[in-house]
């Protein structure tokens, strides 16, 4: 309970500190600065030139988040937030005293739609401003190389175990072959078994990227190490090693037999 507890707090924390993530954005035509140092970070504020207003470029942003400080004791600050004609007075809050500076809550703008300037203006010529927004989520490119391995068509998946352990493999028959590709020059061995229902030979062939490369014949040989759901009769393996690959490569397995087959490719480890 203690566990989850504080993994939960955890979880808490982390969405804080990533909504709180924000970044300092510049005025076009910044008056005079000073230095605020606090836990959030040192950042430069800027008050305008007098009986001037400070610019803004909004472009692509939602939101701004206004934070502000004065050198006095004001009685009454506030603050003007003007895009185009549409004019909003915001109160200052008192937050704190730090180091003689009078710091207030941060405000919250929501920049209209459309619009590419802020225009922000402040008749208190003690209060410095700096503007912050949260960026958007760079998204994370795309990897442009391929799976290493991609199965493409089979008849389904079964389950073959062998000593309390199981392994999955793909079907295929004479109705539905099995398709999977190599990407990325790597190579690989398959691993193919046949169900024996009758006194034919199941076999199969192997085609690669449509030639055929081998024709593979089972025996009527069954096994008694390995097993599968509803398989009475499971011949022995055939492990066929797969030619080299240098780059993308797709195979076949196509059932030439009235036989259902079970094949598990498995990619080599890299030299």
């Amino acid at each position: 309970m203690l566990k989850r507890f504080f993994v939960s707090i955890a979880i808490v924390l982390g969405i804080t500190f990533a909504v709180a993530k924000v970044k300092p954005l510049n005025f076009e035509n910044p008056g005079n600065r000073r230095l605020l140092k606090t836990e959030e970070g040192n950042y430069w504020y800027y008050r305008s030139l007098p009986e001037k207003s400070m610019f803004l470029n909004v472009e692509g942003i939602s939101t701004i988040y206004l934070r502000s400080f004065s050198v006095a004791k004001v009685r009454k600050p506030q603050v003007i937030i003007i895009f185009g004609k549409d004019k909003k007075t915001y109160d200052l809050s008192l937050k704190e005293q730090l180091d003689g500076f009078y710091i207030y809550d941060e405000i919250t703008i929501s920049v209209p739609e459309g619009a590419s300037k802020m225009e922000l203006l402040c008749y208190e010529r003690s209060i410095y401003f700096r503007p912050f927004y949260t960026p958007a989520p760079t998204p994370k490119p795309k990897s442009s190389k391929p799976p290493n391995l991609v199965v493409k068509a089979h008849g389904g998946i079964i389950n073959i175990s062998h000593n309390n352990t199981e392994s999955q493999y793909y079907t295929f028959n004479s109705s539905q072959s099995f398709k999977f590709t190599l990407n990325n020059g790597r190579n690989a061995i398959v691993y193919v078994r046949a169900r024996l229902h009758n006194n034919k030979l199941p076999v199969f062939e192997l085609y690669r990227n449509g030639e055929l490369v081998d024709i593979y014949e089972f025996t009527l040989q069954r096994s008694t190490k390995y097993k599968a759901t509803g398989v009475n009769y499971l011949s022995l393996g055939k492990k066929i090693d797969l030619p080299a690959n240098s780059g993308t490569v797709e195979y076949e397995l196509r059932a030439k037999t009235d036989h259902m087959f079970f094949a598990k490719p498995v990619l080599l480890k890299q030299k």
